[in-house]
């Protein structure tokens, strides 16, 4: 025990052990129900181009400074379909695990302590740099279990078509249905009663108004 404690707070494991514990921190707190599992995922929207398809182009949210290069590594190595808190979790404790294991095997038998020093420093890059493609390998399995629910920005569906489902549509009611190769979005869609649209009629999306929650039309 004294061996395991003395490896776990000797340079550079101390770094992945004080990491590890705010991962450890963290899932008990998420475990309680204080913070979600998803608090640090990226904000992902899905744009709607206006063309002869229904295109979906999801894309990270470019409020978000800097997010592009972290979401285009994550892509790159296979770091995405798990919330992100699960993959900076599993790089730690994967990180955390080598540093420990190499420290174990290979620093006794480094006299100097200078020179564990300096190999300490340069471990501490490599145990990231590894953790990264087992990472990668880990939870690929588990991927399929986490469904991400992208939101649909209303404003992106300016330009779309809808066919109408309601037998009449005026300023007050009217709902049409907006194909998206799955179930379809049903949605409120107004105009002028005297535009003489009516149940099956094709219509365009003009116009969202936020007040009402609905789009204005035009006919096709």
């Amino acid at each position: 025990m004294e061996t395991f404690i003395a490896n776990i707070t000797s340079f550079p494991v101390v770094v992945f052990t004080f990491l590890l514990m705010i991962v450890l921190f963290y899932w008990v707190m998420a475990m309680v129900g204080v913070v979600d599992i998803d608090v640090l995922d990226a904000d992902i929207e899905v744009d709607f181009e206006a063309s002869t398809d229904f295109e979906t182009e999801v894309s990270i949210n470019p409020d978000a400074e800097g997010l592009s290069g972290i979401a285009g590594f994550m892509l790159n190595w296979g770091l995405t379909g798990v919330p992100i808190t699960v993959v900076i979790s599993l790089l730690i404790v994967t990180a955390w695990l080598l540093s420990y294991i190499v420290v174990s095997l290979l620093f006794p038998l480094i006299p100097l302590t200078l020179i564990k020093y300096l190999i300490g420093a340069v471990l501490i890059v490599v145990c990231f740099a590894l953790a990264i493609p087992i990472t990668a390998l880990s939870i690929r399995p588990f991927k399929g279990f986490f469904i991400a629910h992208t939101a649909v920005k209303k404003q992106s569906l300016i330009g779309q078509e809808v066919e109408v489902k309601t037998g009449t549509v005026n300023e007050e009611f009217g709902q049409g249905i907006l194909e998206d190769g799955e179930a379809g979005m049903i949605l409120d869609i107004r105009a002028p009663a005297d535009k003489g649209i009516k149940k099956g009629d094709t219509v365009i999306l003009i116009e969202y108004i936020e007040e009402k929650e609905s789009y204005n039309v035009a006919k096709v």
